[in-house]
């Protein structure tokens, strides 16, 4: 931002606005000061070549006429008369223009305003004399009696020399008008403009202010799209910008308050439950009763751990939170060693967990970190959970030219269809097993994130089968 510019839109575009056009005007003006000097110079210099050859023409006129002696010098001083500029009558420059008529170097007459030697030194042409007072703008025209001039004669005193000069101020003066006159509708056309101007950019920042009263007045509970009409088009933008804000800001409260009720469900019978457990503690009559109600309080404690645990990890994968921290996966090396870390599990149980997978393959991809890591514990841990002793689970890792695949397969009592559509669900539980209904929810939102999907469908010979779809798009972070 340049410093000099004032904060406000308005002052800034006026300030800036009338900053071009007083520059560009004085730049046209001092282009028009130059060509009108110009322009003014040529007339005056071919008004005084013209008023040259008059007089020449009159002079020589006067010598063509055959008269006494007597006659001829009685025209010369009524002609001469003539020239004088006289009080009244006439115009005032009059006398700022000097005429002299010399014949072989000898005065014949002259201006009243002309001095008594010449008023130039050049034979011919143009030249600049400056004398006492002035300075004055010359042409002289030279006459030769035996015809045309020739280089040889120009340096000898011509026959007839008609000398008229200028004075310099009053071109200045000529040219300083007409260069006031131009400027002068500028001066005082500026703050005109400049107040037109000032109603012209409030006018059209108008819209600007209306959107800025609709969201002051707005309460922090209404968070309502804002519809400014009419909308300017150089707006739309803003306005769109902010609603999808309010947008964003509603889906995050949203959310917040999604989960603290969520918690509030949750967290509820737990606490109660422990609430219960630990009384029993306090009041059993034996250590053994004791010991018991202290191990109950103790897994009660875990399966709240493990719902918080949950929960925090549902509003973490929201599909509406951005996150861009991807890393690169191998998913049959990170499978094996993440069943390894489950093995505990499934041999409590007394089950088998399997891994097939083409090692020949190239199974490198980019994940969101710690994804795939939340996926095959809540699946393998569902799978553990709903399998019977001496069965086993099957993982198995797929891929095509578009996508990579998951399936989990357990050999379990299976789900009927109508539990299938409702399994994804938040907080849903089929059975009375522990849990909180949110294993499989997490899944699918993890999925959600990378663009993929979930499928499930029954295991040939009883149980629940999984398949999970990754896009190959290693490029595509999650959203």
């Amino acid at each position: 931002m340049i410093a000099w510019l004032p904060r406000s839109i308005r002052r800034r575009t006026l300030v800036l606005v009338l900053f071009f056009l007083t520059s560009i005007s004085l730049l046209i003006s001092l282009i028009s000061f130059k060509e009108a000097g110009h322009e003014i110079e040529e007339m005056f210099d071919a008004r005084l070549a013209q008023h040259a050859r008059i007089l020449q023409a009159l002079t020589l006129g006067i010598e063509e006429i055959d008269l006494t002696s007597e006659k001829r010098k009685a025209l010369e001083r009524v002609f001469e008369q003539a020239l004088v500029v006289e009080a009244s009558g006439g115009h005032k420059y009059e006398s700022k223009i000097a005429y002299q008529v010399w014949q072989e170097q000898q005065l014949l007459f002259r201006s009243n305003s002309a001095p008594l030697g010449p008023i130039s030194s050049k034979l011919s042409g143009f030249g600049k004399h400056k004398d006492n007072k002035y300075d004055w703008r010359t042409f002289a025209l030279p006459y030769y009696h035996k015809g045309k001039a020739t280089s040889e004669n120009l340096s000898h005193p011509p026959d007839l020399l008609v000398l008229v000069a200028e004075r310099e101020d009053v071109r200045g003066e000529m040219a300083d008008k007409v260069v006031l006159q131009n400027l002068l509708p500028d001066l005082i056309g500026l703050p005109v403009l400049a107040a037109l101007l000032w109603w012209s950019v409030g006018w059209g920042l108008r819209p600007l202010n209306q959107l800025a009263n609709l969201i002051s007045k707005r309460a922090p509970t209404h968070l309502e799209p804002i519809q400014l009409e009419p909308l300017p088009t150089e707006l739309a933008p803003v306005q769109e910008a902010l609603n999808r804000l309010l947008c964003e800001i509603e889906s995050m409260i949203s959310r917040e308050q999604r989960l603290i009720a969520d918690a509030a469900h949750e967290l509820r019978t737990p606490l109660a439950v422990l609430k219960i457990h630990a009384q029993n503690a306090q009041q059993a009559p034996e250590a053994n009763d004791r010991n018991i109600a202290l191990e109950q309080l103790t897994l009660g404690v875990d399966r709240s751990t493990r719902i918080v645990a949950q929960l925090l990890t549902l509003a973490r994968l929201d599909p509406q939170v951005q996150s861009n921290s991807l890393q690169s996966v191998n998913l049959a090396l990170e499978s094996r060693q993440l069943l390894a870390s489950l093995m505990p599990l499934a041999w409590e149980k007394e089950l088998d967990i399997s891994l097939d997978v083409d090692e020949a393959l190239d199974w490198n991809t980019s994940l969101e970190a710690g994804c795939l890591e939340i996926l095959l514990q809540n699946l393998v841990s569902n799978a553990v959970k709903f399998s019977p002793a001496g069965t086993d689970i099957e993982v198995k890792w797929l891929q095509d030219a578009h996508a990579f695949k998951l399936l989990v397969r357990d050999h379990g009592k299976g789900v009927s269809d109508a539990i299938k559509k409702r399994l994804t669900e938040r907080f849903f539980r089929n059975g009375n097993e522990g849990g909180a209904g949110l294993g499989l929810a997490i899944v699918k939102r993890i999925l959600e994130r990378h663009q993929g999907d979930i499928t499930l469908s029954d295991t040939p010979g009883g149980g629940l089968s999984i398949e999970l779809l990754f896009p190959k798009n290693k490029d595509t972070s999650p959203s």
